[in-house]
């Protein structure tokens, strides 16, 4: 209220003037466009009251046709650094820079062409801004100047809580520049001048020292006779400047909230010419900060910040640390000390003394989630700590089981197992195959273990043989015919699995050890093939068989109650799970899924087919229906609906009364039964809000397409 009492600035007739005399001119841009160009699109007029300077920005367009009124007025004031502009064309407040307003103004639009001003008003900008130039360009550059200031100061209200929080990094020790060029960075090289002499002296860079050595061959690997650590040669005159590997290392320090661990990134560079004085070309790249029991409060990563510095950036607790992968040397000095207090209950010391090369953060990110790892370390599991720590899947598989009391309990065996597990110094594959001892009750020795650890074979694969041969026995029998066949052992067990699929499917007595042990596995697997005349189709029917061992009866029971036709349409019920996979297969959707052939199996809906009755052989829809006629779903080619499917439901309203009549008592119960499910379904469908990733539905929320595709029985 008190900005809109000052005076108000009208165009003077002075420029009124100015603006009717001047003539446009037509110019051209990017060779392909012209426009009106006048010598002045944009007019000023300022004044300063109270401190405040007000700008007047009228529009060439309207003082052309005798408008004297501005289309803003802008409001600065330069002592508080705050600037507002009110606008005339929507009555409103705005808080966009005058340059933005300008070039966007869309209902009183600025023609092309310079800025006005008058020789007072250049005065009054001089004044106000304390500067030599008082034009627009003035304006501009004080609206961006406080945009700076207002997002520096913002910047700082983040990252000054970032500073405060690393003035607690520690110095770095006394002997830390030694200790990175003789541990960290474990690169050496053997310097030599290449001669035909068998006999020469080369420049060790660990020992920093000319030694004797012999017989050398420029990038060959060797051992320095001096210090004993492995270099690489490098004749003089057959190499430019170069960098050594990139190693990751660590320093572990005490701070004021626990321990920080802050990692470095570097490598060595030898010029040409200079090798005795390499330089090092070291960098910290995380910083992690403890609590006093170890576990991660908070860490920083040194990157580019939103005004391009580079700088500390805060990052989540643990996330980078948990995913990340990157062992290295660590620091030895300050670990007796935290060793006895911030990581005393972590295991990480016990860990070091073992592998010597980690990831400390990495380490205590993993055992803030799996406290189990420091149990692995204690009980000397190495292998399995060691995989626990840098695969994912391997934490997911021991997750899965008990997290606290006893390690047997933890991992799913017995205590003479666990001895076994140790002195196999076994990973997660030898694992699996412990608890599959046990589960099963078969004694599996360590022999066949390590044989099928060795070829990434798992207990799940040979499910199909287990009940009917042991270990070594299967064992012998995968080499026998990997041999007879030259194929790899995962293709023999792939091929054993299919043919014994396909005998089950063709009647045959696979308990018979002349069926599931055959000579040539190869040749008897061709030949069922041929019989079977198409193996994916067999082999999965036997799949499906196996899995659901009375869903032909199913299929057999109903056929007769969910049969019906009419002169247009006819609804057939499979008699086989072949003629389900058959019907999947012209028709390109997921029929043959195992989800619907456990809901065949256990009644709660079964899978027809819609045809056209003057073509009967022809897939045409695929139901998926209720107990009692309740149809979920109706899908043809490529598991869509068309605009037939209208025609269509017509015939299936008059099937599902005529059936209807057909059910019994216990049909009614399943087809209540099934309601519930198929309700329960829709609603978890609902609260997890399920979508469709593939397909012409993408996007779709499945419980809505599932809703709208219902078609109940009429009550």
């Amino acid at each position: 209220r008190e900005l809109l009492k000052m005076d108000k600035l009208l165009a003077t007739p002075h420029m009124l003037r100015i603006a009717a005399e001047d003539k446009p001119k037509i110019e051209s841009y990017y060779g392909y466009y012209t426009r009106e160009t006048y010598k002045y699109g944009l007019y000023m007029r300022c004044r300063v009251q109270n401190g405040i300077l007000k700008v007047a920005f009228y529009s060439a367009t309207h003082m052309r046709m005798g408008g004297k009124k501005p289309v803003f007025d802008l409001y600065i004031d330069k002592k508080n650094d705050k600037y507002l502009t009110y606008d005339h064309n929507f009555d409103k407040w705005r808080t966009a820079t005058i340059h933005h307003l300008i070039c966007y103004s869309y209902k009183a639009p600025f023609p092309s062409g310079g800025q006005w001003i008058s020789r007072e008003g250049k005065k009054v900008l001089r004044k106000y801004f304390e500067t030599e130039q008082g034009d627009f360009d003035t304006i501009i550059r004080y609206q961006n100047s406080v945009i700076e200031a207002n997002k520096q100061a913002r910047y700082k209200r983040e990252t000054d809580p970032w500073d405060e929080d690393l003035e607690q990094t520690p110095k770095l020790p006394k002997d830390w520049e030694r200790w990175t060029r003789k541990v960290a960075i474990p690169e050496y090289y053997m310097f030599y001048n290449y001669t035909n002499r068998k006999h020469k002296t080369g420049y060790c860079t660990y020992c920093e020292k000319e030694v004797d050595i012999e017989n050398p061959r420029h990038n060959a690997d060797g051992i320095c006779p001096r210090c004993h650590r492995e270099v690489t040669y490098k004749a003089i005159g057959r190499f430019g400047t170069f960098l050594s590997k990139y190693h990751n290392f660590y320093l572990m320090q005490r701070c004021t909230d626990g321990m920080m661990i802050r990692e470095f990134y570097g490598c060595v560079k030898y010029r040409k010419g200079d090798y005795e004085h390499p330089i090092y070309l070291i960098t910290e790249d995380y910083r992690i900060i403890c609590d006093n029991d170890g576990h991660i409060l908070r860490s920083y990563v040194k990157g580019v910040y939103k005004d391009k510095s580079v700088r500390w950036l805060r990052r989540g607790n643990d996330f980078d640390s948990y995913w990340r992968n990157y062992s290295g040397a660590v620091y030895g000095k300050t670990l007796p000390s935290l060793s006895r207090t911030v990581l005393k209950k972590t295991g990480l010391p016990e860990y070091l003394k073992k592998f010597g090369k980690a990831d400390p953060s990495k380490y205590l990110s993993v055992r803030d989630r799996s406290p189990v790892i420091e149990k692995f370390i204690k009980a000397d599991l190495n292998r399995l700590a060691q995989e626990f720590i840098y695969s994912h899947n391997v934490r997911y598989e021991i997750n899965k089981l008990e997290h606290n009391g006893e390690l047997t309990k933890i991992l799913g065996i017995n205590g003479v197992e666990l001895k076994r597990l140790r002195e196999s110094d076994g990973d997660l594959q030898f694992l699996l195959w412990l608890q599959f001892e046990k589960a099963t009750g078969k004694l599996i020795s360590d022999e066949d273990i390590s044989w099928f650890c060795e070829r990434k074979i798992q207990p799940k694969e040979l499910k199909f043989i287990w009940n009917k041969m042991g270990p070594t026995s299967i064992r012998h029998y995968i080499e026998r015919q990997s041999r007879l066949s030259n194929e790899p052992v995962h293709t023999v067990i792939t091929t054993w699995s299919d043919y014994l699929s396909m005998a089950r499917r063709l009647k045959m007595d696979t308990d018979l050890e002349k069926v599931y042990r055959v000579k040539n596995l190869r040749q008897k697997h061709n030949e069922l093939v041929d019989i079977c005349n198409e193996k994916a189709m067999a082999v999965r029917a036997g799949e499906i068989l196996e899995m659901y061992p009375n869903i032909e009866n199913v299929l057999e029971e109903i056929k007769s109650k969910y049969e019906f036709a009419d002169k247009d349409y006819m609804v057939v019920a499979p008699t086989t799970i072949e003629d389900i996979l058959i019907e999947g297969r012209r028709l390109d959707h997921c029929v043959s899924n195992d989800k619907y052939m456990e809901r065949i199996s256990t009644n709660e809906s079964y899978v027809l087919f819609l045809r056209k009755t003057d073509k009967p052989d022809v897939a045409y829809y695929t139901l998926e229906v209720e107990p009692g006629g309740t149809i979920r779903q109706k899908r043809t080619m490529g598991d869509v609906q068309n605009d037939d499917i209208e025609d269509a439901s017509v015939f299936l309203r008059k099937w599902q009364n005529e059936i209807a009549a057909r059910m019994s008592g216990k049909d009614r119960k399943l087809a209540k039964k099934s309601k519930v499910l198929r309700l329960e379904e829709f609603a978890q469908m609902d609260r997890d809000n399920v979508l469709i990733r593939t397909g012409h539905l993408q996007g779709h929320r499945l419980v809505d397409v599932l809703m709208a595709d219902l078609m109940e029985v009429a009550a």
